[in-house]
């Protein structure tokens, strides 16, 4: 079990653990793909259509505040009116709210979250269940380069021989490497539909970080009315004809020279 004795691996392990188990995840894995697009939200309603236009109203006037030097102060002044002014977009009550509040008065995010959480918790539980009770203690590869002791937990799950080489692979832990490195393949398939367990764990762990629109918009509006208020224009192109005829000038006179 060392270098100068490798281990043969019999041929049934490939046929019986290596081939099922393989084609198992796979198909676990078109399950929960399916099953997610079966769950999946419906279009997006007028209010989710509302909070995009305002979380874009913030972001343009972003750039009006950036890049406002580039305009005329009149266009200036009435996208500053049209964003911070007493009638304008800041002023108004935002639809998007916090997350808290919208967990506790909208009962359909947290079904929304359910579902989501489901349709990758119970395919992966059955699939573990499965591969824990058919395929564990079984050797069935070795990676073709030598590895460090701290792989053996990642690598030999299911398994505690301290004699066995680091470089096999069990069936518990190539189970666990395909269920999340699969996740590339699927992607050139399915697009961006294609499941992430990783991202279904921080759902998980923090089921506020599982609705991206949970924003609290009247502190944004606040903050960026405030911001834009303060900001006063410079006419970045002001004298920009002498500007430019002094550096033609000075180009001229380097040449001659």
């Amino acid at each position: 079990m060392t270098g100068a004795h490798p281990l043969v691996l019999d041929a049934a392990v490939r046929d019986w653990v290596f081939i099922p188990l393989t084609l198992a995840i796979v198909l676990m894995k078109l399950i929960t793909q399916y099953m997610h697009q079966l769950f999946n939200s419906p279009p997006p309603s007028n209010k989710e259509l509302k909070e995009l236009k305002e979380m874009q109203a913030v972001a343009r006037a972003g750039r009006v505040r950036g890049y406002g030097r580039f305009i005329p102060e009149t266009s200036f002044k009435m996208r500053k009116e049209y964003f911070a002014g007493e009638k304008g977009i800041f002023a108004q009550k935002a639809v998007t709210r916090s997350p808290q509040e919208t967990m506790a008065t909208d009962p359909s995010v947290m079904v929304d979250m359910m579902k989501k959480n489901l349709t990758g918790m119970v395919p992966q539980l059955g699939m573990g269940m499965v591969v824990n009770f058919f395929f564990q203690g079984f050797v069935i590869g070795k990676v073709p380069f030598p590895l460090s002791p701290r792989f053996k937990p990642m690598l030999q799950r299911g398994i505690d021989l301290a004699s066995l080489d680091v470089s096999y692979f069990t069936s518990l832990s190539f189970y666990i490497l395909l269920l999340f490195g699969l996740r590339g393949v699927f992607s050139l398939v399915f697009r961006e539909d294609a499941v992430d367990e990783s991202e279904m764990m921080r759902r998980q762990m923090n089921p506020m970080a599982a609705n991206p629109m949970g924003v609290d918009m009247d502190a944004a509006f606040k903050a960026e009315k405030a911001a834009l208020t303060a900001v006063d224009h410079e006419w970045e192109l002001e004298s920009a004809e002498e500007r430019a005829v002094d550096l033609l000038r000075r180009q001229l006179k380097n040449n001659k020279l």
